[in-house]
């Protein structure tokens, strides 16, 4: 296990390999990338927030989908269509997913942590902030039309 305070790995290989293993897995979709965008969408999204927390690491895992793919992705994961706290919890549990494999990656990285609950809010987007002696990375996804934000704000101790 390393004793160093900085990330053996890359925060955008993980995300992207967190997003594409569970989008391909569980949702049978796929996903490419996509340009990042300054812009605020028109629409309201789904935010899903997971910390992950551990003697040497602390991090925030933020996933945002607009309302209509947080629907779609909630009748592929419950086999019909989803309402209010149905589609809440889909877009819980697809986060969930995600910042689980994200951890498994810290872990592998000698950064073990614990998965915190999810925390779901509706609105227009947000941005997580970078701080002194954390690390930040942001990706943005296509999933048909659909834009898939991952943000990962990373702080570690040594």
């Amino acid at each position: 296990m390393t004793t160093s305070s900085q990330l053996p790995v890359s925060l955008a290989d993980t995300a992207e390999r967190a997003l594409k293993e569970i989008f391909s897995k569980q949702l049978k979709l796929s996903l490419a990338p996509a340009e990042p965008s300054d812009e605020s969408p028109d629409f309201k999204t789904f935010h899903t927030s997971i910390s992950i927390t551990g003697d040497r690491v602390k991090a925030s895992v933020l996933l945002q989908i607009s309302e209509t793919f947080a629907a779609k992705a909630t009748k592929i994961l419950i086999g019909c269509e989803g309402q209010g706290e149905e589609i809440e919890d889909a877009t819980g549990e697809l986060c969930n997913m995600i910042s689980g494999r994200i951890k498994s990656e810290l872990t592998t990285a000698g950064f073990p942590g614990v998965l915190g609950t999810p925390t779901i809010t509706f609105g227009s987007r947000i941005d997580l902030r970078e701080t002194t002696g954390s690390e930040l990375c942001r990706t943005e996804w296509l999933c048909g039309i659909d834009r898939i934000s991952l943000q990962i704000l990373i702080h570690t101790q040594p």
